[in-house]
């Protein structure tokens, strides 16, 4: 019976199992990057992630990262256009792109999971306007007889710094944040209270339908924090 399982285990790995990629192959990857609006998102790179199928006997198998082996930056109309050669170690090939740091300013956010490179030996093109540009904003927070500290700030598409710092007291803090310049942006507030119990504050700041550097004034009250 044993014997009966493991050959049928055995079938199951050689249907899924795929062969890897050989060496030498050029393949051109092409496309551009926007936001909702068309507009172009230049100076971002893209790379491209080679993976390697790997068998297990929950799910049949499933391809892991091995190594970046190829990248590029889009042109100032958010253009992208270069070839990438196999390496003969890979099964499966994405394009990634990579998300905008912050080193003097962050220029864009991206959720994009990595795309499949198809057509490998020929071209592939992948375009999107998922993607969000961004500009700074800086908030002045006024603290005003709050009881309860650390208070850690979040917000949904300002990435952490190792400049980032929690508040620890009754003062007035400058974050800066960075923002889509259509759209209202919730900044949150988050603290743990003695007791465990998690709370958070919710300030609404509105579009400022510019690019320049912009700012905003709020004013943080112990009322303004809520149970979670």
């Amino acid at each position: 019976m044993k014997k009966i399982i493991y050959f049928f285990l055995m079938l199951i790995f050689i249907g899924c199992k795929k062969e890897n990629i050989a060496s030498g192959i050029n393949t051109r990857v092409y496309g551009k990057f926007s936001d909702y609006l068309y507009s172009p998102i230049p100076n971002a790179k893209l790379k491209v992630g080679e993976y390697k199928f790997k068998f297990n006997s929950v799910n049949g198998g499933t391809h892991i990262f091995q190594k970046w082996t190829d990248s590029t930056y889009t042109n100032s109309n958010g253009e992208y256009d270069f070839t990438f050669r196999t390496s003969g170690q890979g099964s499966l090939y994405k394009l990634t792109l990579d998300n905008s740091l912050l080193d003097t300013q962050q220029k864009y956010w991206s959720l994009l999971d990595p795309v499949e490179i198809k057509n490998i030996g020929s071209s592939f093109n992948y375009s999107t306007n998922e993607i969000v540009l961004l500009y700074p904003c800086d908030v002045t927070i006024n603290l005003n007889n709050i009881v309860h500290f650390p208070i850690e700030i979040h917000h949904k598409t300002t990435r952490k710094s190792g400049n980032d710092v929690a508040i620890n007291s009754n003062s007035i803090y400058v974050r800066r944040i960075y923002i889509d310049e259509y759209f209202a942006q919730t900044l949150s507030f988050y603290r743990t209270k003695p007791n465990g119990v998690i709370q958070k504050a919710t300030f609404q700041l509105p579009a400022t339908n510019t690019r320049a550097l912009t700012t905003q004034n709020i004013t943080l009250n112990e009322i303004d924090f809520i149970d979670i």
